[in-house]
């Protein structure tokens, strides 16, 4: 039509086109090129925030020097550091997830769904413990790992032992202690050598006799809830990941990779709940009370228990339809109001009460006898 001396108004007006659009196609028709009629990309021709090659390539090589790293985290916050470190301009977290992403080095993660039901707050000045094992090391050696966490700062300790027995597990969480700090609570799962023996189920083990000694409130989680234990059981997942997948030529060899471990997560893991400083930079920063257990302290056969020490013991129980929970193989029947709840069972020794409590709300007392030796 132009070329029959149309004017672009009236082309425009014949077609329902803007003029913009007439003389868009008239400009690439004079042009003189053969395709001039093609669709033509309307991406930019500069992308001045497009990230550079080089940059792409460090945070790659970053994920695979940290994966083939004993001990390290390799996720994007440990990658900003490690890029940080070797003196690279990393780039935000956010761009270090989608350069992963685009190389196809991105992880899944189960999303976690959190019950309706309330479940009691973790006290402060509380360090979190499990056993892991048993394991093997080549040859056959069986040994255990007693891991060790606080749950405020996540400074951490690993242990392997010989067996799960009382005195083994008892050293190892003092050592700790004569390592870090000695906390207000201890919390752990059910395990049998943390509370003592089944034959004597109010006898109270070696654990919670020299935790109590040194005013250490016990506190055990629910029965077959790990979850409960998040902490310990993330750290406990590093734990596999990485120490775990070494080779140990014998049980010292173990022990002084474990010692490894722990240096390298105390003073180079970053927590993003801890905004993303490690344990060791968080320690120094909070004003915690920080109470080593004095060097000398040795763990006796059976720590006395008198009118100056601790006498409580935590229980924290999901009450079910039955109304019946359990408290050192003791079935302890629970008023109905409570039921589908989460309460604290909170054991008095030197007053042989157990008192049940929800939301800090004491709800009942039971009698409950306890040896008084």
């Amino acid at each position: 039509m132009l070329l029959q001396g149309a004017s672009v108004t009236e082309v425009s007006r014949r077609l329902g086109r803007s003029r913009q659009w007439v003389d868009k196609w008239k400009k690439r028709y004079v042009e003189g090129s053969k395709q001039w009629s093609a669709s033509r990309s309307r991406a930019p021709l500069v992308r001045p925030r497009q990230m550079p090659e080089s940059v792409e390539q460090a945070v790659a090589e970053s994920r695979k020097r940290l994966d083939e790293s004993p001990y390290m985290e390799s996720g994007a916050y440990a990658i900003w550091h490690d890029l940080k470190n070797m003196g690279i301009a990393p780039p935000s977290v956010a761009t270090i997830n989608r350069i992963l992403s685009s190389h196809g080095m991105t992880r899944k993660k189960a999303r976690y769904t959190k019950s309706g039901i309330d479940y009691p707050d973790v006290p402060l000045l509380t360090q979190i413990m499990d056993l892991i094992g048993p394991r093997y090391i080549r040859g056959g050696q069986l040994y255990y790992l007693l891991t060790i966490i606080c749950n405020e700062t996540r400074w951490a300790g690993v242990y392997p032992i010989l067996s799960k027995n009382g005195m083994d597990v008892t050293r190892s969480v003092v050592e700790f202690w004569k390592s870090f700090t000695v906390p207000d609570y201890l919390q752990m799962d059910n395990e049998l050598s943390f509370k003592g023996s089944n034959r004597y189920p109010r006898g109270l083990g070696l654990l919670l006799r020299t935790a109590l000694s040194l005013n250490v409130t016990p506190r055990f989680i629910p029965v077959s809830e790990p979850w409960r234990n998040g902490v310990i059981e993330r750290f406990n997942q590093k734990v596999e990941k990485t120490l775990l997948n070494q080779q140990h030529a014998s049980f010292k060899d173990l022990q002084r990779h474990a010692r490894e471990f722990v240096e390298t997560h105390n003073s180079v893991h970053h927590y993003s709940p801890l905004e993303h400083k490690t344990p060791l930079q968080l320690v120094k920063d909070l004003d915690l009370p920080i109470v080593p257990l004095r060097a000398d302290y040795v763990v006796g056969d059976r720590p006395r228990l008198d009118s100056g020490n601790l006498n409580e013991i935590d229980f924290i129980r999901l009450v079910r339809s039955d109304l019946l929970i359990d408290v050192l193989n003791t079935e302890v029947e629970i008023v109905p109001e409570l039921a589908y709840t989460y309460v604290e069972a909170k054991l008095l020794i030197n007053e042989h009460q157990l008192q049940i409590r929800h939301n800090n709300t004491l709800y009942q007392t039971v009698d409950f006898v306890m040896p008084t030796e």
